[in-house]
């Protein structure tokens, strides 16, 4: 949604940098509840993304799983994402296929506010979609939001459709407390180790982003660079990635 300067000018940070964008999530479906608000957002806001996405040599878009209803940031993981309604499920199809039709897939990013609000509902609503156009944006942390845990044992679930990787962590507090203090990774409950060494054994070699949540500084983005780096050479990493 940016204006034509402000588009120019993040190419020309890309390029001033020696950049790489590896991703692309313009919002869609986040707070998606209605068939109408569905039938804009293709109408506005996903012919746009899919423009910037070709200018910029991507091959997915992140998206989110519709709004559960009545689901704010607040009270969200108080609300169950069992059984999404069918609306739901053919309106994902229908723009995995349009998206299929652009060469791009739709990579879901699980979120408590919506009905992809687990690894687990996730896989279940992608199952149900029923089109190779979709995969999964893996936020461990936003899982965590949602069960008040660290979801390890989820991993399996969606391993076969991990294709890009968002990296925050949060303090443990129970259900229904709201939006989670945000913490440099490491510092919280996701055991970073374990996330990698699962990504590890699967082969992954697809982008990690670091997604902190909390007022950026040099000093604290290069905490959490630093801290990723740690975790990705203690799960062996970067040699595999080398290796291939």
């Amino acid at each position: 949604m940016c204006g034509r300067e402000e588009l120019l000018e993040i190419e020309r940070i890309r390029d001033g940098e020696g950049l790489e964008i590896t991703a692309l999530s313009p919002g869609l479906f986040k707070w998606t509840d209605t068939l109408e608000k569905f039938k804009r957002e293709m109408a506005e806001v996903f012919p746009r993304s899919v423009e910037l996405a070709h200018r910029w040599n991507l091959c997915a878009l992140i998206i989110f799983g519709f709004q559960k209803p009545g689901a704010t940031e607040e009270n969200a993981d108080t609300i169950s994402s069992a059984n999404p309604p069918e609306w739901v499920v053919e309106c994902l199809t229908d723009a995995a296929e349009r998206a299929r039709a652009e060469n791009l897939k739709l990579l879901i990013e699980p979120e408590p506010v919506c009905w992809a609000d687990t690894g687990a509902a996730t896989a279940e609503l992608i199952r149900r979609a029923a089109s190779p156009a979709l995969g999964v944006n893996y936020d461990p942390c936003n899982v965590a939001w949602q069960l008040r845990r660290d979801p390890i044992d989820e991993f399996d679930a969606v391993a076969p459709l991990i294709a890009n990787v968002h990296i925050k962590d949060q303090l443990d507090a129970p259900k229904g407390s709201g939006i989670p203090r945000w913490v440099t990774p490491g510092e919280g409950m996701i055991d970073y180790r374990r996330h990698f060494a699962a990504l590890e054994r699967i082969g992954y070699v697809g982008p990690v982003s670091l997604e902190p949540h909390f007022p950026l500084t040099v000093e604290t983005l290069s905490q959490c660079k630093q801290a990723v780096e740690k975790f990705w050479a203690a799960a062996n990493l970067t040699a595999n990635m080398e290796e291939r």
